[in-house]
């Protein structure tokens, strides 16, 4: 399946957005969007692909997880990423993370301090 959107076209309409946390950086075709504290977002929307990125700020960590969105979800998912007070929460299982939840805190349904027998959770929140 081939895309129409571009990342540069995604990125132009983030910014009329008026309830974003930040703005999202412009890197030739990589949106890259710091959002967390030790973590921040990297994303593209090409002919071929869309792809969204966690990335830890930590060099043992590097990618924590992604996804390849279609092309109508990755202006969604990212608007909801960057919504302002939202959260992203990851299950981590052994060196793999899973999303969880992306959205308003209060909306959260499991304890932020909940024991997993197999992972643990990562909590992410806006800087």
């Amino acid at each position: 399946m081939s895309n129409s959107k571009s990342t540069k076209e995604i990125y132009n309409e983030l910014l009329k957005i008026s309830d974003l946390h930040s703005v999202p950086e412009l890197n030739g075709e990589i949106l890259i969007w710091r959002l967390y504290k030790n973590a921040y977002i990297k994303a593209y929307c090409d002919g071929y692909d869309s792809c969204i990125e966690i990335i830890s700020d930590s060099p043992w960590k590097g990618q924590l997880t992604h996804w390849h969105p279609e092309e109508d979800e990755i202006f969604n998912y990212l608007y909801t990423l960057g919504k302002k007070g939202n959260i992203l929460v990851l299950k981590k299982v052994l060196s793999h993370y899973d999303i969880i939840y992306i959205g308003e805190p209060d909306k959260y349904h499991l304890n932020k301090n909940k024991k997993w027998q197999w992972g643990k959770l990562i909590y992410l929140e806006q800087k």
